[in-house]
This record gives C-alpha cells, structure tokens and sequence, in this order.
C-alpha cells in the first residue's frame, strides 16, 4: 500500500513539473562580447541543478581524497581495537577454561590497547597467579593506570588470603580508600582473614553488614554469629563486667541463641554470679522455642542458692513439658537442693520412666543423681540398685569402662 502512495505523490510531481515547464515561457541571454547566448529559462534552470550537483561531487571527492590519510588511520584503530577486544576474550575465555598460559598470553596482547589495558592486566595478572609466577604478577599489577589500583589491590588481598596470610590480607585492605574497603567483595575477604585471626569482634560486625545486605546465605551467617558470639563470650573470661558488656553487645535475636545463652550463663557462674547465670538460663526457657535439652543441664550445675521461687519455676516446666526427662531431672535437683527428699526422689524417679532408649547417658546420670540422694537419706539398698542402674547405662555408652570408673 505504501508504494502505490509513493507512485501516486511522483506522478502528481511530474504532471505538475510538466506543467510548469510548458506555461513557463521565459528566456535567458548570456552576452559575452561579441558572442551572445540566448536559452530558455528552463534549460537555464537544468543547468544551474547540474551545475550544483557537479560542484557538490567534486567537493565530496576532494574531502574524501584528503581525508583518506585519517580515515585509514581510524580503519586501522577499529582493527586494532577489534583485535584486542578478540584478544580479551580469548584470554578471559581461556582462563575460566583452566588454560592459564594461553589466557596469560592473549591478555598481553590485549593489554596494548590503552582501553582495555585494566581488564586485561588483571586477567594476565590472575592468570600469572595460578601458574604460581609472583614476579610477572606483580609486574602487571603495577602496570595497571591509577583508577584500576584500587581493583588490584583487591585482589592481592584476595591471594594473600589464599595464601594463608590473613594478617597481610587485612593489612592490605586497610591501604584501600574507604569506599572501596565498604565494597562487598572486600567485606567478604576482609570476614575471612578476621575469622582465621580470630578477631570475633570483626567477624560479629561484619556478618551482620553482610548478612543485612544479602551478601551472605541466612544459615551461613548464623554459623558465624554463633561462633563469634560464643568467642567473645570466652574472651571476656570471669569478668562479671566484660561479660555484662559482650552481651549487652548481642542483639535480641543473638541472645536467644541456646548455646550463646549456656556460654554466657556458665561464664557468669565462673565469676562468682550465680544469679545472674540462672536467670539467663531460666529467660531463655521460659521463651517460646525453648530447648530444655540444652539448657537444662548448665541450670543442674548452678543450683547453689536457689529459694522455693525456683522450685516453684521447675514445677511450672513440667506442666510445660510433661514428658521431658530433663525437665523432672531438673525439678528432682532443685528440690534435692532444698532438702526436700520425697519430692525429690519422686522426680527422678519420673525421669527415668520418662527418657527414651535413644536417652541412655541422661537415665544414667539421673540413675547416679537418684543414689547420692538415697545414700544421704540412709537407703543403702535403693542406692546401690540405683549405682548399678547407672553403671549399666553409662558403660553401655563407654565400653572401656571408665564411666564406671568415675561412678
């Protein structure tokens, strides 16, 4: 449809141009002493268009022609640039293929071209890195231009690391401007080196940026946050204050973690604060997703103290839990601290019909727990039924017999 239109426009063209050729009917002289030119106007106008065109191509041509010097210059520098492009490829190419000499060699190449002279340096120097040539890789580092030092450094923080220097890696981060040491990629080499030193301040921090951003998998940075937690926790020793200050550092969430609220607890009871360590203890179970199979042993071994608010508290966890060995073990050892022996001995009793086959350690030592209580209130029978009950349980995890010894 649309070249009709087009055929329709030019043929309206060319009648109308017929036209006004036809009703023109003017002339034109050109006197030249003593000749004289007489043409009409319309010829005189053809002449004047080819007159234009033929000027025009002339000028085109001469620009052309003097402009071949730089249009070859330019055809050679498409080609040079289209080389090195190639060049960059392969070598890039090559290097993720494990072809490291190859990857090394079209690199340089590369290099040559002012443009892709970064890139191709860092891939040579990458490539020099795997093939364990230090000179030349340190060579195309400091050939690199001033705006892609910052990259290079990078990456000699990532190898030194690799190398098993994290103290040089770190060193060289903290050379790196500001922004660049905010970058993911350096958080994440910079968390490495501070896991293998053992800075669990560093690791702590680090993992929350990391993890806030997305930059690390959920379960991955909980495994870190667990373990620098419970570093700095140990680190802070039988310090009632460096304790109070390293979980007070803790965020909500880090402080309803079982194993970090055990470390805290037994680091407080360490210092002399007993209190302090069942209360951590006992908000921690009292919390929705409690374990009791966590933390209600660290609980047994801190009941120096304790008033019948605690027995109280025990008593509440077995309607909580009614079927869970740990839990009656731990009221049975809080009212055998109170001297309250029947009530005492009704609980282990119950815990050991409540463990599981799976559970033979736990009935063992409430087994042993069950003894000592009888032997102090003068059941010699019942206890020694009890210890051999325990000797049984506990050797049937420790065939060499040294859990018996320890009984």
């Amino acid at each position: 449809m649309r070249w009709l239109i087009w055929v329709l426009i030019l043929a309206a063209a060319a009648v109308l141009l017929a036209l006004g050729s036809t009703l023109n009917t003017g002339n034109v002289a050109v006197l030249l002493p003593p000749w004289r030119v007489d043409v009409s106007l319309n010829f005189a106008v053809l002449l004047l268009l080819l007159g234009f065109v033929v000027f025009y191509l002339v000028l085109r041509g001469l620009s052309l022609l003097l402009g071949m010097p730089q249009a070859a210059a330019e055809f050679r520098a498409r080609r040079r640039m289209r080389l090195a492009a190639q060049a960059l490829h392969n070598g890039m190419f090559d290097y993720f293929g494990g072809r490291f000499r190859r990857a090394e060699r079209a690199a340089q190449r590369a290099a040559e071209f002012a443009d892709l002279a970064p890139a191709a340096l860092m891939t040579a120097a990458q490539s020099a890195q795997q093939l364990q040539a230090y000179d030349r890789r340190d060579a195309y580092l400091e050939q690199l231009p001033q705006a892609a030092r910052d990259t290079g450094a990078l990456l000699k923080a990532q190898w030194l690391l690799d190398a098993k220097q994290p103290r040089e890696a770190l060193a060289q981060l903290r050379t790196l401007p500001a922004g660049v040491q905010r970058r993911t990629h350096a958080l994440r080499i910079e968390l490495q080196a501070a896991r293998k030193v053992g800075d669990h301040a560093a690791v702590l921090r680090l993992a929350r940026i990391l993890l806030k951003h997305g930059a690390l998998h959920p379960a991955a940075a909980q495994a870190m946050l667990h373990s620098a937690g419970t570093g700095l926790l140990r680190q802070a020793g039988d310090d009632p204050q460096a304790l109070r200050n390293t979980w007070n550092r803790l965020t909500a969430q880090e402080r309803t973690d079982p194993t970090l609220v055990v470390v805290a607890a037994r680091g407080f009871a360490a210092a002399g604060e007993p209190g302090q360590a069942r209360q951590l203890l006992i908000d921690a179970l009292n919390r929705a997703q409690a374990e009791p199979g966590l933390l209600m042993p660290s609980l047994r071994a801190m009941l120096v103290g304790i008033d019948a608010g605690f027995v109280a508290q025990t008593e509440q966890w077995l309607g909580r839990w009614p079927q869970e060995a740990q839990a009656y073990f731990t009221a049975g050892a809080a009212c055998a601290e109170m001297q309250l022996w029947g009530k005492a001995q009704q609980h282990l009793q119950k815990a050991i019909q409540s463990c599981t086959d799976d559970e033979r350690r736990l009935r063992g030592q409430i087994h042993a727990a069950l003894a000592q209580l009888l032997e102090g209130i003068e059941r010699e029978d019942q206890a020694q039924r009890h210890w051999r009950a325990a000797a049984v349980d506990l050797c049937a995890l420790d065939p060499s017999g040294k859990a018996g010894e320890r009984l």
